[in-house]
């Protein structure tokens, strides 16, 4: 009991927090993209983080799609392997380098509010996303600081905001995605999951994201 207390305890402030995993549902503007039903289009994704670690992945359409980025917020370094039925390939970008696959979301205004909420657990504070002259629609973007990670959006579209997120939209390809946390976990996250995969190809920026829109378009 004195366990679960202090794991509570620190869900709720953030102190020492510095690992764990957080669920996300993913819905789509589209009802139809790529030539595929949204409804077949992958639904959840799932962040572990520990130490600065955060490993994003996204996998649909029984399991012939995975989508997996590693972040290494130390060195704003960033990695990118994805799997289509019997196809791997890997990016691994240089120290600093944006990471690949989603939408830079150029011209993005961040205008931030005093609106709060909670999500999973954590207090949560709101900005409003907007792109000027662009054609992309506003969205508002919900986000926490009480977890215990360095800059955790790096190099991202999202780098002015100073917490993690947990509510907002970005684009993978043509589709316009919406992620909402659904659920959190003071878990330990063992080291080995930041491991590269073995057997996959290595290729360029370029070629990942060619092949990920092509599945997308």
């Amino acid at each position: 009991m004195l366990v679960i207390l202090l794991v509570d305890c620190k869900r709720k402030t953030g102190t020492g927090l510095t690992e764990g995993r957080i669920d996300f549902k993913i819905t789509y503007e589209q009802q139809k993209i790529g030539g595929y039903s949204a409804s077949l289009l992958p639904g959840e994704m799932t962040m572990e983080f520990k130490d600065n670690m955060i490993k994003n992945t996204i996998q649909g359409g029984m399991g012939f799609f995975n989508l997996v980025n590693l972040s290494d917020l130390n060195n704003y370094q960033y990695i990118t392997y994805l799997k289509f039925i019997d196809k791997r390939y890997i990016f691994e970008g240089g120290k600093n380098e944006p990471p690949c696959c989603f939408s830079l979301l150029d011209g993005m205004n961040i205008k931030f509010t005093r609106q709060t909420k909670e999500i999973v657990g954590f207090n949560c504070k709101n900005a409003i996303a907007s792109f000027p002259g662009n054609g992309i629609d506003p969205f508002e973007i919900w986000y926490t600081e009480e977890l215990q990670l360095k800059k955790p959006n790096g190099k991202s579209p999202f780098q002015e905001i100073p917490g993690v997120l947990l509510e907002f939209n970005t684009i993978m390809g043509n589709a316009n995605m919406h992620m909402i946390a659904i659920n959190f976990e003071a878990a330990r996250i063992p080291p080995r999951i930041f491991d590269l995969p073995k057997n996959y190809r290595q290729v360029t920026k370029l070629e990942i994201e060619t092949i990920l829109n092509a599945l997308l378009d």
